[in-house]
């Protein structure tokens, strides 16, 4: 064959792809085409308005959901003792009752092309004058769906509200238990576990058992009694772990057989006591039952419901480090009951007598200050004083003799159950002091703190007058 043959032939075959090429696009933008004439077009393909509806169901990848109205709640139409969230089921009742198709595509014979051949999902909603059903397919190129209405021959473009509003599943819809709403501050937690047992109060008056009423929170013994202080922020992250439980991801409903879940003889139970927002004091319950997969299943007691949350909720309350919740601040004493102060330092005691001015008019009392016939500094025993309330510790100890006094503190207070409270700090090592509260308790306190309490008090005790 000539070359000019040649290049006629393979001139005419270009053209063929091109012009199929042409076609295909044209056929397959045609939807879009169809879409773009009548975009500002809106219809009505609502079921509404939302009061009067009866009824909606749904069959969403499997899961179907069937809801009837009675009595003006919405109840499971397949089991009426199945709770069901009213707050949840409004967005779909407003959904069917507000749809609107953004474009129509009539006389359609190809729904596969849009999806509804075989749709993803089909929602039916009814009143008592009319019954929808909605077939939703795929989603258009605009980002809406494409739906089919009562098995007609017209496609509707709708925006988002049936297709994902109805994206859903019963689960979602269930009228989830929570721990009380109106806890106004958790006062007990008691904890019974196949690993033991061990309750937890807080105390309304703990300077009536303890020397200090900055942790109120105590580890109780087997009578009841309070026995061992425990750090508040602490304690508070342990109570929590109950006190705000996310009951969220709901096992069954109606659990029949606890022994599935390991909830007729549960391993763990777990009450909280609360003082409600109204003053009243309650108390509510979780029982744990089995793990499962790093879950462990949990109800409030008496409830039907079994929900799944962290095994790490039930590990934590089962086994606390009561140890390391122990307060380390030896000295957290509250300074408005001070009266006196003595201070051995360096060989000198010095005495700090604290009285309280008489206001007139509108003024504010204040603290006063002396050491002997002459006025501190208030402001700067002030600060001093919230520099011994914030030392921290690094650690409590069982030791009870260092070697020899270095220096110490001896507040008197307005405290009938401890009218006394003394500080001894004793060497130790190159970077602590042991520190004795009462010799009752003991900590190891760092020099640097230590040493600079010291210090800040030597400056206002013996700074000269001017």
């Amino acid at each position: 064959m000539k070359r000019g043959a040649r290049l006629a032939v393979l001139l005419a075959a270009l053209l063929v792809l091109v012009g199929a090429w042409y076609l295909a696009e044209t056929l397959s933008d045609r939807q879009q085409a169809e879409i773009a004439e009548q975009a500002h077009e809106h219809t009505d393909i609502s079921t509404g308005p939302a009061e009067d509806l009866t009824a909606l169901a749904w069959d969403y990848f499997g899961d179907a959901v069937s809801l009837s109205r009675k009595d003006g709640a919405w109840v499971n139409a397949n089991d009426s003792a199945c709770p069901i969230d009213q707050t949840a089921v409004a967005p779909l009742a407003e959904a069917a009752a507000s749809a609107q198709a953004e474009t129509v595509i009539e006389h359609v014979t190809d729904f596969d092309q849009y999806g509804l051949a075989d749709p993803a999902f089909t929602i039916v909603a009814a009143t008592k004058e009319q019954v929808n059903t909605y077939d939703v397919g795929n989603p258009s190129p605009n980002g809406a769906y494409y739906v089919r209405m009562n098995g007609e021959d017209t496609v509707y473009v709708e925006g988002t509200m049936l297709a994902q509003t109805f994206q859903t599943s019963i689960d979602s819809l269930l009228d989830l238990e929570t721990v009380p709403e109106d806890v106004g501050a958790v006062t007990g937690l008691a904890v019974e576990t196949e690993a033991g047992a061990y309750e937890l109060r807080l105390l309304a008056e703990p300077e009536d058992v303890w020397y200090t009423d900055a942790d109120p929170w105590f580890l109780l013994d087997e009578d009841s009694k309070p026995v061992r202080p425990l750090d508040t922020e602490q304690t508070a992250a342990l109570y929590s772990l109950a006190a705000d439980i996310g009951l969220t991801d709901c096992e069954d409903w109606d659990a029949r057989d606890l022994s599935a879940y390991g909830l007729d003889e549960p391993q763990g139970t777990v009450r909280v006591d609360y003082r409600a927002d109204d003053g009243t004091e309650k108390s509510f319950t979780l029982e744990f039952g089995a793990y499962d997969a790093g879950d462990v299943y949990v109800r409030l007691g008496g409830s039907k419901m079994v929900y799944r949350v962290a095994g790490t909720v039930l590990d934590g309350l089962m086994y606390p480090d009561f140890d390391a919740m122990e307060p380390l601040n030896p000295c957290a004493l509250d300074w408005d009951r001070l009266e006196s102060a003595v201070l051995d330092l360096d060989g000198e005691s010095y005495e700090v007598i604290r009285s309280v001015s008489t206001p007139t008019g509108d003024e504010e009392p204040e603290d006063i200050y002396t050491l002997g016939d002459r006025s501190l500094d208030a402001v700067q025993v002030a600060a001093w004083l919230r520099q011994v309330r914030e030392m921290i510790a690094d650690s409590r100890t069982d030791l009870t003799e260092g070697r020899g006094d270095l220096f110490s503190m001896t507040f008197r207070q307005d405290n009938e159950a401890w009218p006394e409270v003394t500080v001894r700090f004793m060497a130790y090592d190159s970077v602590h002091y042991l520190c004795a509260v009462n010799e009752q308790e003991y900590y190891l306190v760092s020099r640097t703190q230590a040493d600079s309490v010291k210090e800040r008090a030597l400056e206002f005790l013996t700074e000269l007058p001017e």
